[in-house]
């Protein structure tokens, strides 16, 4: 079964010429900024709806969506609030006074494979801008071996990078090796967890403290990998 997860951001870069030029005509119309110098929630947010943009029918959502909606942290200070304005999108922190709609909830369990609901307010008076939201805010993940893929595409050229990676899914026994070459690293999780850090929605070195991933190779490699995954997290900018 396919695993879901609340999607932070919909994944990495798309590989293929063809599908990377259809996914910028797609975001043409749809503007994202963020306010200077943002915190994490900001900059994470937005990437979420860059990606989400990459989505035919998602870019079309945005850019009949009109409406100010915030998300709030439960456990933490952490609240940005996002302004539609039919494919203008601007993200900055804080909820403003004026939101339509504020989405509260635990951030640091969102990625678990059965997480506590949110708390929505403004659903009932603004139901169609509630819905928007939430599929804009969730876009369809792939399979882990799509994502992985995706993310070696963008990655493998960057300073430091391993020459392989070999990723194995410990429910299925499923392998794919990465690139070619010595020394390889191995990465080892279930299904769920390998989606959730190749989708772009957790960073690695955290997913190994939590004993969710094993990481089988250098530290120097763990430390760049651990680096791309945070830069993909927060900006989308993994190759960079």
């Amino acid at each position: 079964m396919e695993s879901r997860v609340w999607n932070w951001t919909a994944g990495w870069g798309q590989s293929t010429r063809c599908s990377r030029a259809a996914n910028y005509a797609r975001m043409a119309a749809v503007k994202i900024s963020t306010e200077p110098d943002p915190p994490p929630i900001v900059r994470i947010l937005a990437t979420t709806l860059r990606r989400a943009a990459e989505h035919r029918q998602i870019a079309r959502t945005l850019g009949g969506m009109r409406g100010v909606a915030a998300l709030r942290s439960s456990t933490d200070p952490q609240c940005a609030t996002m302004r539609f304005d039919r494919g203008t999108i601007v993200v900055d922190r804080g909820v403003a006074d004026d939101v339509m709609v504020v989405i509260a909830t635990d951030l640091a369990t969102m990625n678990d494979p059965n997480p506590p609901k949110p708390q929505v307010s403004g659903a009932l008076r603004h139901p169609a801008f509630a819905l928007a939201l939430a599929k804009v805010l969730a876009p369809p993940n792939d399979t882990w071996s799509d994502g992985a893929q995706r993310f070696w595409t963008a990655t493998a050229t960057h300073p430091g990078m391993p020459p392989a990676i070999e990723i194995v899914d410990t429910d299925t026994g499923e392998r794919l090796l990465l690139g070619g070459g010595e020394p390889r690293v191995e990465v080892h999780g279930a299904t769920h967890w390998l989606t959730v850090l190749f989708s772009g929605n957790s960073i690695l070195g955290e997913e190994i403290l939590a004993g969710r991933i094993r990481f089988v190779g250098a530290l120097e490699h763990l430390a760049v990998l651990t680096g791309r995954t945070i830069a993909g997290m927060l900006d989308g900018a993994s190759e960079s």
